[in-house]
């Protein structure tokens, strides 16, 4: 009984947590699209940072909000603007190398890239933040999310319900300086 049980839940594991081999194409997508984003994140672009979330997300807030998505994007470049002036980007970055590429159990492929960045805040403390950002394709594009927030994860498994099940590791932020 016990053995049927371990191997189940083995199955049950696998099935959630597929390999996926990524075609080379959509590896040179995701690829872009990470260089792109990470030139808006140093360079402060809020619309580009804001760019790489799936349009389908931006809906779902939006209609959360009862705003348009143009408000939508145009308070979140805003809010975005606040949050990272007062701070120093040192160094940010994806390392599409060591990602990771799975499978939901329905079929979706999606990425786990680990991502790495460190800010110094107005007192001159440096911090390290390291975690996993969530790529997925959507209409032929890929997309990136910050999966290091409940609510984010929550409201991206609302829109993409085929993300139900999955589990994501949980990111760290220390102290460094």
């Amino acid at each position: 009984m016990i053995r049927t049980l371990l191997i189940a839940a083995t199955l049950f594991v696998a099935a959630c947590a597929a390999p996926y081999n990524l075609p080379s194409q959509d590896r040179a997508d995701i690829a872009q699209r990470i260089a792109s984003f990470e030139r808006a994140f140093v360079r402060g672009n809020t619309t580009e940072i804001i760019n790489v979330v799936p349009p389908r997300m931006i809906t779902a807030i939006a209609a959360r909000g009862g705003v348009s998505e143009r408000v939508l994007r145009r308070e979140m470049a805003k809010l975005t603007r606040e949050a990272t002036a007062k701070i120093k980007v040192v160094s940010f970055g994806m390392a599409l190398d060591q990602a990771k590429f799975l499978t939901t159990p329905s079929g979706r492929p999606y990425g786990l890239i680990p991502t790495q960045t460190v800010v110094q805040t107005p007192n001159g403390t440096k911090l390290q933040s390291n975690n996993s950002t969530l790529t997925l394709e959507d209409g032929g594009k890929w997309y990136l999310i910050r999966i290091d927030d409940a609510q984010q994860i929550d409201l991206m498994r609302e829109v993409y319900p085929d993300f139900k099940g999955v589990s994501f590791s949980k990111g760290t932020t220390k102290v460094i300086g």
